[in-house]
């Protein structure tokens, strides 16, 4: 047991806000924070992976990500663009031709991001590999991302909901105990599949919103079709420590280039 002063001081890293990466966000109080469970949820294609991708990158800090859902061509693919500020297609071309050293002297200056590409992860081999990190560099990583949250097994032989609400409920601990920011990938329901308009706290699949204490829903906002650059929607649906509104209909956009894994805002 802890008195409250002795709580803030033993707290360590817990609550503090990675690096700013979405200043929109920022501005208005929404952080990812170490020691908590973030949730993203969209419709497939919205942008889920891009979003946490450009996170783990840009944050510069020490990062693991669980790719379940995207295989490891694409997501290397799409962090070389990221990096390049070439387009995906031409860092595609350019390993066809034979060009890969090139690009990973891009990609090694990103070494802060370490991949793990297991289909159906367990959560025993998430947690393992949280420890083989710390063994490994003295440290829990600062960011832990698990694209997509329903791929893994939680090795309870449930299914549906509350398999899922078993698996928030450990990650959350694992946050609690790593002082990692851990930050979950995630479906919505039907109605909003289409990707086209604000996603409420309600509409996430399953009944996974009590955990997480920030979730934030995607929708595509009608871009320029000459330049390909599109706008994102990001509603902070759920916000324990600033600005939130359930419906979804208060949301910050940021520009999105699909062709060089860009996003600005």
């Amino acid at each position: 047991m802890f008195t409250l002063s002795r709580a803030m001081r033993a707290k360590g890293t817990a609550g503090e806000p990675l690096p700013t990466v979405f200043h929109c966000l920022a501005r208005e109080g929404v952080h990812v924070r170490r020691g908590q469970l973030t949730l993203i949820a969209a419709a497939p294609g919205v942008g889920k992976s891009l979003i946490s991708l450009t996170l783990a990158v840009k944050a510069g800090v020490p990062a693991l990500y669980f790719s379940a859902d995207t295989d490891q061509d694409t997501m290397t693919n799409r962090a070389a663009a990221m990096v390049t500020q070439w387009r995906v297609q031409d860092i595609e071309q350019a390993k066809q031709q034979g060009l890969t050293e090139t690009i990973n002297a891009q990609l090694d200056k990103v070494v802060h991001v370490r991949m793990d590409f297991e289909a159906s992860p367990s959560l025993t081999h998430l947690e393992g590999n949280l420890k083989a990190f710390e063994m490994v560099y003295g440290e829990f990583p600062a960011l832990v991302v698990i694209d997509n949250v329903t791929n893994v097994d939680n090795e309870s032989g449930e299914g549906g909901n509350p398999s899922l609400e078993y698996s928030f409920d450990f990650l959350h601990q694992l946050a609690r105990d790593t002082g990692a920011a851990v930050v979950l990938l995630h479906h919505v329901t039907g109605e909003y599949d289409d990707g086209t308009k604000p996603v409420p706290l309600s509409g996430l699949r399953g009944k996974v919103s009590k955990v997480p204490e920030l979730i934030l829903t995607l929708h595509r906002i009608e871009g320029d079709s000459e330049t390909g650059v599109r706008r994102l929607g990001i509603s902070p649906v759920k916000n324990r420590t600033g600005k939130s509104d359930p419906s979804g209909y208060w949301f910050l956009t940021v520009d999105v280039d699909l062709e060089r894994m860009g996003v600005r805002g």
